[in-house]
């Protein structure tokens, strides 16, 4: 039998050990999973108004002269190494114009809006493993990490569509253009994805795509048929811009812009997209996920998602 009693160099290493373990369970307990930044970006709108030849469909009937900003406000709250839920603010604008279609028909409808939205969402992201990089370069360094996530997510946006009407905006949803009062507020499900660089655990620089499905036909003040401007608002105005019939050799007769004629087409709702850069600062919170995630600190991240010792 042997009998060992440490000696003093040999406490010394115990007591670093320990302490070391201690360090790395602090670590791991305080991680960098929660962020907050600012998003700045270009909106465009798929609908009834504008755009290009009305057989077409998606994006490919999107008018790129009517893009317009979009910027915001946003937080990221990483669940775990797969999930994420990220809750936004953004204010966006959003137009057509009929003059600008490849539609005859378009044309001699001759109408215009603009909207500025107020959208408010939450979307739940999903990181697949396979496509994120926790050393970029491979250098050894775990300065740069690039992550790729989709989502999908619901809100709600609050829109007030107006025209120009001699020199002036005129909001259109109190004049019920088409005899309709319908609601400001619609629901929305977001869905896209995107990707981000994190530099030194606090900065993030990201790009994020997001179509925006919307439950209402009505951002654009257009969706079903002429009405009778007595079924109209009382307000003059509403007469003049339900209906601004463009006369001219290549429009076709004016009956078909008259009451019960297809104003728009209420089988597809209207949509919205934005695309944006982003850029957010990472706070320390409490979360222990991050040790398998963020490698830079405990190990070092495959090319093919695993993760292999720094010492």
């Amino acid at each position: 039998m042997f009998n060992f009693v440490p000696n003093l160099y040999e406490m010394k290493k115990i007591f670093l050990l320990v302490c070391l373990a201690l360090t790395a369970g602090l670590s791991q307990a305080q991680q960098y999973n929660l962020g907050i930044g600012l998003k700045l970006g270009a909106s465009n709108f798929l609908g009834d108004i504008g755009s290009g030849d009305v057989a077409r469909d998606f994006v490919y009937n999107m008018e790129i002269q009517d893009t317009r900003w979009d910027v915001g406000v946003f937080a990221r709250y990483r669940l775990n190494p797969i999930f994420a839920v990220q809750v936004a603010f953004e204010y966006a604008r959003i137009q057509g114009n009929d003059a600008n279609s490849e539609s005859v028909e378009r044309r001699g409808r001759n109408l215009s809006f603009t909207n500025d939205l107020l959208h408010l969402n939450a979307k739940l992201e999903w990181y697949p493993q396979l496509l994120s990089v926790s050393d970029v370069g491979y250098r050894g360094r775990y300065q740069l990490d690039y992550q790729t996530y989709f989502f999908f997510g619901v809100g709600g946006v609050y829109n007030n569509p107006k025209a120009e009407l001699n020199g002036e905006k005129v909001a259109l949803r109190p004049l019920m253009t088409e005899g309709v009062k319908y609601s400001p507020i619609a629901l929305t499900a977001p869905l896209g994805g995107g990707f981000f660089f994190t530099y030194k655990r606090h900065h993030r620089i990201g790009f994020e795509f997001a179509w925006n499905w919307t439950f209402t036909d009505y951002l654009d003040d257009i969706s079903t048929v002429y009405v009778d401007p007595s079924k109209m608002s009382t307000d003059p105005n509403a007469a003049v811009l339900a209906n601004r019939y463009k006369s001219g050799s290549f429009i076709p007769d004016a009956v078909q812009y008259g009451p019960g004629s297809p104003r728009g087409d209420a089988s597809d709702r209207d949509n919205f997209m934005t695309m944006s850069v982003s850029y957010s600062y990472l706070l320390r919170t409490k979360n222990s996920f991050y040790r398998k995630n963020y490698s830079w600190m405990y190990g070092r991240k495959t090319r093919w998602g695993g993760t292999k010792a720094k010492f």
